[in-house]
């Protein structure tokens, strides 16, 4: 079995588990101070409108920096410092664990845009990505990559999924299985030689690494397969590092 078929059968493994909802089911506790502010909105500034009492039920919503959205179960919604959530109790009895805050801001927003640089086979790649992230582990991703090699060069378009098994780690590890074209424009002058269009599958193992707020190292290791109308198809290693951002 190819290095690709193996990266294949594993990706396929990771994305028929990923059916899974976009946010987990928001949290519910019970106050158990006397009360608990909440405020208008995720800060000091914003007025105090409303005190939740000792053992009403809160539900979490999701987090901002230092602050948690949170609903009453009158149906109010408002701010709590996350300082507070000490206050609170969960289903075991224990003050309940909330992402951090970090992470949190990029896990909410869908859109990802990104820049690599990376060795084609030999050949030096500058590329682009736009991802568009459809459930809390699955995205979609559009790839554009431009190949400077010695004795030519290639364009690549691709279209990805890309499992991201656990988003909430500093260091996230995802796999990808994407196809699409490559167009090869030969620079040999010794014969002649015409440009070339086949078609590609591409599986993918890398990794994000957080930095500070949505920005995000991204490294990456691809394994092209080029269905080529030659006697033979050929296979493309390739390694990638670039930054990325999430909108």
């Amino acid at each position: 079995m190819t290095c690709l078929r193996a990266l294949f059968a594993v990706v396929c493994l990771w994305l028929l588990a990923a059916a899974a909802p976009l946010w987990a089911e928001p949290l519910q506790v019970s106050v158990a101070a006397p009360y608990l502010d909440v405020h208008s909105g995720p800060g000091r500034g914003y007025p105090v409108f409303h005190v939740v009492e000792r053992d009403e039920v809160i539900t979490l919503l999701k987090s901002r920096a230092d602050w948690i959205k949170i609903r009453t179960y009158r149906g109010i919604t408002g701010w709590i410092g996350r300082e507070d959530l000490a206050l609170t109790l969960g289903p075991d009895g224990q003050p309940p664990l909330f992402l951090d805050p970090r992470h949190e801001d990029y896990l909410v927003n869908r859109v990802e845009l990104g820049f690599a640089m990376g060795d084609f086979g030999g050949a030096d790649s500058l590329q682009a990505n736009l991802g568009y992230r459809f459930t809390r582990h699955l995205s979609a991703e559009l790839r554009l990559a431009h190949n400077t090699g010695q004795f030519s060069d290639s364009e690549i378009i691709a279209a990805a999924l890309v499992h991201q098994p656990f988003p909430e780690w500093r260091v996230s590890p995802f796999f990808a299985l994407a196809a699409g074209q490559i167009k090869t424009y030969p620079s040999a002058t010794l014969v002649e030689t015409e440009d070339r269009q086949d078609n590609l599958a591409q599986a993918s193992l890398g990794a994000y690494v957080h930095l500070s707020g949505r920005f995000f190292l991204r490294v990456e290791y691809v394994n092209h397969y080029l269905f080529t109308s030659r006697d033979s198809n050929e296979e493309v290693n390739e390694w990638k590092l670039g930054f990325n951002a999430f909108f």
